[in-house]
């Protein structure tokens, strides 16, 4: 079969016959006598599009081989027994879709190229995805600075204006390939392609790939870096490139727009106003935390002081002042100085009942075998334990069970 895509990466439609019919959970999957469509491979997706019978239009929603000679398989959504061998049909990619593919694919290689070319990085992993790509890079354990990765982005983005040619050349096998000065060497079975960017006897890249890729450089519009994060000893970088990358950054650009907005300050001017809040939310906190621990001082000795003069087995009681975990410090606080005593404590906003005893009641397994009666959850320890409800009612209900316990 003849593949348009490797002699013609800009070839949008085809008109072809079928070779052959197969089915897949009741849909047809055609090959076909030419096809315009790349397969998946390569860390590049597959293309996507239509196939047209007569008036009849269907989509191609993904296309795969087995072999890079072996024929390129179309999966449709036409019902099984649609195709037959020997229909003629027109191949319809996706432009838009191909395009960013193309754009993504040779940002990568030049990516990938600089890397290597500045700091000796080998790529070992590739992935295209959805909202980025990334790249592994293997510098020996050693992690790129950020002053190396501006560098690799203003090499790549000089070469991407500097609109250089990409050429493809096509050897019967591997030995014959490493006639060009191939920055990855892998060895493998059959005809291969070499993806040359820049001048063949001074390559700025020059790399064994089966993907599509622009017929120069300037096609690629620009390299994104987003940032890069260690993983299994290597540096994981995530970027993009073309129009991808555009719409990441003109995305960025209207939040930072909008945060600056609210802070009623320049986009330049927003770091010092964030450090400023900062501070501010800081000391605050620090307020909060002094005040919450003086309502607790007080509240302690106030049910202290209750607990004695109702001579009660049961307390129960309710705060919005204090947070859960502020309230179940109080508790802790409470137990250590009352004796006999199963205390209830109530957080109305978070909808959060807390037991602590410092007697016989288990805590822990009351709520686990009666919060559900009450729509909630939860569980904890013999002294203490929490339980969670939806409703406030529910958390009331909870607590007036759970003080009958000790009656």
């Amino acid at each position: 079969m003849s593949r348009i895509y490797r002699t013609d990466q800009y070839a949008v439609t085809c008109v072809t016959k079928v070779s052959e019919v197969q089915e897949k959970n009741g849909l047809d999957i055609i090959s076909c006598e030419d096809s315009v469509f790349y397969p998946e491979g390569g860390g590049q997706p597959s293309d996507t599009g239509t196939v047209s019978l007569g008036d009849r239009l269907f989509e191609v929603t993904s296309a795969h081989d087995k072999s890079l000679e072996g024929p390129v398989w179309h999966y449709t959504d036409a019902p099984a027994g649609t195709f037959h061998e020997g229909d003629e049909v027109t191949l319809t990619i996706d432009w838009d879709a191909r395009f960013i593919n193309m754009q993504r694919h040779l940002g990568e290689h030049m990516l990938s190229g600089a890397f290597h070319n500045l700091f000796g990085g080998v790529n070992k992993g590739f992935h295209m995805g959805e909202d980025y790509i990334t790249i592994d890079i293997d510098l020996d354990g050693r992690m790129l600075t950020e002053e190396e990765l501006d560098l690799a982005q203003n090499m790549v983005n000089s070469a991407v204006w500097a609109d250089l040619p990409v050429t493809v050349t096509w050897f019967d096998d591997y030995e014959s390939s490493l006639a060009l000065p191939v920055r990855k060497q892998v060895p493998h079975d059959g005809r291969v392609s070499v993806v040359t960017v820049g001048d063949i006897e001074d390559p700025f890249d020059c790399i064994a790939c089966c993907g599509t890729h622009p017929s120069s450089t300037g096609q690629v519009g620009l390299v994104s870096l987003y940032k890069c994060e260690p993983n299994k000893g290597m540096n994981r970088v995530f970027f993009d490139c073309g129009k991808k990358a555009l719409d990441k950054l003109t995305g960025d650009h209207a939040i930072l727009t909008g945060v600056s907005k609210r802070y009623s300050c320049s986009p330049d001017d927003l770091p010092s106003r964030l450090d400023s809040e900062a501070e501010s939310i800081s000391a605050l906190k620090g307020r909060v935390a002094s005040f919450a621990s003086y309502v607790s001082e007080k509240e302690k000795e106030d049910i202290l002081s209750r607990i004695q003069a109702e001579g009660c087995r049961a307390y129960t009681y309710s705060t919005r002042l204090l947070t859960a975990d502020e309230l179940l410090k109080l508790g802790f606080a409470v137990i250590k100085e009352a004796d006999g005593i199963l205390l209830i404590l109530m957080q109305p906003e978070a909808k959060t009942c807390l037991l602590l005893s410092s007697g016989d009641v288990k805590c822990g397994q009351f709520v686990k075998e009666n919060a559900r009666t009450f729509n909630g959850r939860g569980g904890g320890r013999d002294d203490n334990a929490r339980a969670l409800f939806t409703d406030v009612k529910d958390m009331k209900a909870f607590a007036t069970a759970a003080s009958e316990v000790v009656k």
